[in-house]
Order: structure tokens, then sequence, then C-alpha cells
């Protein structure tokens, strides 16, 4: 193994012998693709605007996928390029989790192919495949990965989406016959088992966020009646300032929800634990009710 990371080291050594400040600042930007915040930004408008069940499977899947990287870092706690005892100076950017397998390969690969889905143009792929090879390279290139963390990133994020390629119908089958409280019970009993897995500070989020996820898609389905694709009455300009007006307050929710956690609560696990949870809980069931309540949406009857 410490050959390959060598080897590793030294391709790093080559590929920064072509940097330079605006490669640098690039590739730092294209990293940010890889990331949660960009993952949410997404994940909120296409809930809010465009197909919550959409939605709701893909932010499912790409929690999941972090919960097992996460896992699988602590479990190997393999040393980043830019450890001691290897290469500081290959660091362009820092990172403090071990480095297998990389979070952002992996991530980018679950979260872009299934975004792909969504659309029937022959490119769609074609497109994911570039950003997640972006992506990759750019934690290469910033010296915060070895290329072998990349690869069995890859490697897990196509086991996973393969998963949830062939597992989703089944499961939504599963919850269509069990209604409210089956979906209830089985957000709750996943997310016990992601935090009791290894109860870290960093593996609560995954957890937590399953958790406001589940229970707040299910109350929605079930209870609040609210659709992204349905907006009565309106077309045109109108239409478009609706959904303008849903994301923008639905966003300004979320960084209500990170503000006010940040200020008053104390950085202990039960409250970070809540501050997710609530996150996702938000995004799911608070901005849709808040939706249906102010006339930015109208409740399926159907």
């Amino acid at each position: 193994m410490e050959s390959l990371l060598q080897w590793g080291l030294n391709l790093i050594r080559a590929i920064q012998t072509i940097a330079s400040p605006p490669l640098t600042f690039f590739m730092t930007l294209v990293t940010q693709l890889g990331t949660f915040q960009v993952y949410l930004i997404i994940l909120c408008l296409v809930v809010w605007c465009v197909d919550e069940k959409k939605s709701v499977r893909l932010a499912l899947i790409v929690m999941v996928s972090s919960w097992i990287n996460l896992a699988l870092k602590f479990f190997f706690l393999q040393p980043r390029p830019f450890w001691e005892g290897y290469d500081p100076g290959v660091g362009l950017v820092r990172e403090q989790l071990g480095g297998l397998p990389s979070g952002h390969a992996q991530g980018s690969l679950v979260f872009w192919l299934g975004a792909a889905s969504w659309f029937s143009r022959p490119w769609r792929y074609g497109l994911a495949a570039l950003v997640i090879l972006l992506v990759s390279f750019s934690r290469i290139y910033l010296g915060v990965h070895f290329p072998t963390d990349v690869f069995a990133g890859w490697l897990i994020g196509g086991i996973i989406y393969a998963a949830y390629f062939f597992l989703t119908p089944k499961i939504e089958k599963f919850l269509e016959h069990g209604g409210l409280r089956t979906a209830l019970i089985l957000s709750i009993a996943a997310s016990v088992v992601m935090i009791l897995y290894l109860p870290s500070v960093v593996l609560l989020m995954p957890g937590a966020v399953v958790l406001g996820i589940g229970t707040g898609y299910a109350l929605n389905k079930h209870v609040l009646g609210f659709r992204a694709a349905l907006v009565f009455g309106r077309r045109g300009t109108a239409k478009l300032l609706t959904l303008l007006g849903r994301f923008v307050l639905g966003m300004g929710g979320v960084l209500l929800v990170f503000f006010i956690c940040e200020k008053f609560l104390p950085a202990y696990r039960p409250f970070l634990f809540f501050r997710f949870a609530l996150l996702g809980f938000w995004v799911y069931a608070g901005a849709p009710w808040l939706f249906l309540r102010i006339g930015l949406a109208e409740r399926d009857t159907a």
C-alpha cells in the first residue's frame, strides 16, 4: 500500500507542476460541485419548484452515501498527501479527516448521476461524467487526495448508485402500502442505526438529516399535500415569480435554521443532531407548509 501512496504522491507533484493562481482558483471552485452546500441548494430548488419526489429520492441516497463514506474514513484512517510523513507542500487546501475513500469523488458520482437520471437528453450522462471527472481531478490537483482515494470513491459510489437504481422502486412500493406510520418508523429506525453504528460528532449529520427528510416528506405526502409542480391559476411571469418566491423564502429559512441553532444552541451532540434534523424537516415539510399558508402553493386534494 505504501508504494501505491508514493506513486500517488509523485503523480500529485507532477500535476502541480502546471499549478498557477488562476488554475488553483478554478479548481477550488470546481471542487465545490462535490460539496454538501451545492447539493443542498440544488435539492431545495427541485423539491420546492420542480418535483419533490425526485428530490427526496436523491437526497436520501446522498445522505446514506455520505454516512458510508465517513464510516469508511474512520475505519481506514488513511493519511492525506499533505500529512506529516508525506509532503506538506502539496496541500493547496486543508482537510481534517482521513483520505480513503474520497468523499467528493464518491458523492459527486452518486449525486450527479442521480441528477442526470431526471432528464431525457442523450448527453445527460456525458455531462454528469464530465462534472465527476473535474471534481475528482480537482481533489488530486489540490493535494488533498491520493489517486487511490479517488478510485475507491468511484467504486463505492458506483455500488451505491446501482443499489439506488434497483432498490428505490421496491422501497417506494413498500412505503406506498405502509402509509404514514410505516414511513415515520422507517425514517426513525434508519436514523438510529446510522448514529449507533459510530456515534461520532461528524457522523451525526447524515443520520440527523435522514430523520428530518424522512419524517418531513412523509408528513407532506400524507398530510400537507404540497406538490412542487402545481402552481394553480398562474402562467408566465406570475408562475416564475411564485417559484422564485418559494426558493428565496425557503433558502431564507435554511439560513435561519443554521443561524439560530449556531447562535443560541451549544455545540453538543444532541443540539447538533437537532440542528441537522430540523434542516431536513424544514426543507421537506416546514417550507412547503409555509408556501401553502401564504398562497405560494395550493394543496393537492387528489
